[in-house]
């Protein structure tokens, strides 16, 4: 598992702009980006284990994390992305789950850590080195992006939904932007 600055840079941009972007993505993907975007078993489990301590939702007005398929909401957001950079993101997960084995020592993937080792191996990487940093915001912003797709979960937290429904915009589909006439020097 080798990252290269490209790799870097392209997760350092995915988790950049991924609040502003990945949202908004409409459509249906392709199907070979649905199979490339497809989450592995431990994958799964290291999202849910990182959510669990990240979006703690026990005791709050927060729409319980087993009640939200986060987790299909991530992987319809890595469909959107060109394959290369899915696959990097891929990587990154695999050295984050694995990461335990070096540092903190725990000699076992994050995926079998308790609460509070996850918590402060989050925090170690929240402080580590920039491709540390990178990954964990990269986690962090799909966790949460995955968990505010859901509408009764957004709505819990203000969210009234779209500005457009409650205007009662119409749709225009994929109508062009109108253009305005510039004005002509006679009718100046």
């Amino acid at each position: 598992m080798k990252l290269t600055r490209r790799t870097f840079t392209r997760l350092g941009a995915l988790s950049g702009i991924g609040t502003m972007v990945l949202p908004a993505c409409k459509g249906t993907p392709s199907p070979a980006a649905v199979e490339a975007a497809k989450l592995s078993s431990d994958e799964r489990l290291m999202f849910g284990r990182f959510a669990e301590v990240y979006l703690p939702t026990e005791g709050t007005d927060l729409k319980p994390l087993s009640e939200v398929s986060y987790l299909d909401h991530i992987e319809r957001t890595l469909s959107f992305i060109d394959r290369p950079t899915v696959e990097d993101v891929h990587t990154a997960l695999k050295l984050f789950n694995l990461g335990p084995y070096l540092i903190g020592l725990h000699l076992q993937p994050f995926i079998k850590l308790g609460p509070d080792d996850r918590i402060a191996y989050i925090r170690k990487w929240d402080d580590g080195f920039a491709t540390q940093r990178g990954i964990v915001v990269l986690i962090k912003r799909l966790v949460s992006i995955g968990y505010l797709q859901d509408v009764g979960a957004a709505r819990r937290l203000g969210f009234k939904g779209p500005i457009s429904e409650d205007a009662k915009t119409p749709k225009l589909g994929n109508a062009p932007i109108p253009v305005a006439v510039p004005p002509t020097a006679e009718a100046l």
